[in-house]
């Protein structure tokens, strides 16, 4: 278990996290989002000893990172996936951490085949596409066959068979009963891999729970369709609700309940032939949580056509 009490990290006068305090549980997948700016990879680093707190406290199992004898074998960690010596083949990177912390030899070649690296193991690490250079990082995070892993963006550069790959492997490793921490901008990958989320903006936490509680709490909106979509529409939009007309008999419904937009129907004796709620995507939560939080945002404009 990871856990941070009170973290605060301030440079100057810019606080980049804010008196943060939360558990990061093992035996699931714990997805950590934010806008540009939030203070994610600054948390990993205090997190891994690379950051020092200006105040509060991070543990790792009770313990300080700095205190760990063989750190690679009781944390992994994926951060910067360019963070290696560009001459060295990939075998050699890895050879050179497993000497660091007493690890077999043998390791470093079963994890270049768990990432799918073994044919390219002897060539220069400086050479390798972005998706390769992530799963380097990641046989780097699983050296020291860690009970606690942390990954800054790991998908970054991969295919989709790759991203596929990352999401069933972090998932697996979740149900050994390890800890996987996951810092992601990709809110579609993270609804597919996390069990967990921790949303943060500008240093503070915004919301910590299960994926399916935030999408399940968050008011959708309803597709329905109807002969008399005009009449319908007219009682919802009386009624309060936000109506949008797709086409001459299907209307969606927002910030609304099935329930809610079926009662309506049956107090005005309209017909319907369709009634299904949309549930909110992790997407649709995430920008409403953070709407407050974004650091750059750009302008929405429409262009006029001149003749």
């Amino acid at each position: 278990m990871i856990q941070l009490k009170n973290l605060t990290k301030r440079y100057d006068n810019v606080v980049a996290v804010n008196d943060l305090t939360v558990d990061i549980q093992p035996g699931v997948v714990t997805g950590f989002l934010g806008p540009n700016g939030s203070g994610k990879s600054t948390t990993m680093r205090m997190i891994l000893g690379l950051d020092r707190p200006t105040s509060g406290s991070v543990t790792i199992d009770g313990k300080n990172y700095a205190d760990l004898k063989f750190p690679l074998r009781e944390v992994g960690a994926l951060i910067d996936a360019k963070a290696l010596h560009p001459g060295r083949s990939a075998r050699n990177h890895l050879l050179s951490l497993a000497a660091t912390n007493n690890i077999p030899k043998k390791r470093v070649d079963e994890v270049l085949d768990i990432v799918g690296l073994s044919k390219v193991a002897r060539k220069r690490a400086g050479d390798f596409s972005l998706g390769m250079g992530q799963r380097l990082g990641i046989a780097g995070a699983l050296l020291g066959d860690p009970q606690i892993l942390l990954f800054d963006e790991p998908v970054n550069g991969l295919d989709p068979e790759g991203i596929r790959w990352v999401r069933e492997f972090f998932r697996g490793l979740a149900s050994e009963g390890r800890t996987v921490f996951v810092s992601s901008h990709l809110m579609s990958e993270m609804a597919l891999t996390a069990d967990d989320v921790i949303v943060i903006g500008r240093g503070k936490l915004i919301r910590q729970g299960k994926i399916t509680d935030l999408t399940e709490s968050a008011v959708g909106s309803v597709l329905v369709r109807s002969p008399q979509a005009d009449a319908l529409g007219a009682a919802l939009r009386q009624a309060g609700f936000q109506v949008t007309a797709d086409n001459e008999t299907s209307l969606t419904i927002g910030g609304a309940t099935s329930e809610q937009v079926g009662d309506v129907a049956h107090e005005n004796n309209i017909a319907l032939h369709e009634l299904t709620p949309q549930r909110a995507s992790l997407e649709d939560v995430f920008m409403e949580l953070t709407a407050d939080s974004v650091e750059y945002s750009g302008s929405q404009h429409t262009t006029e056509e001149t003749k």
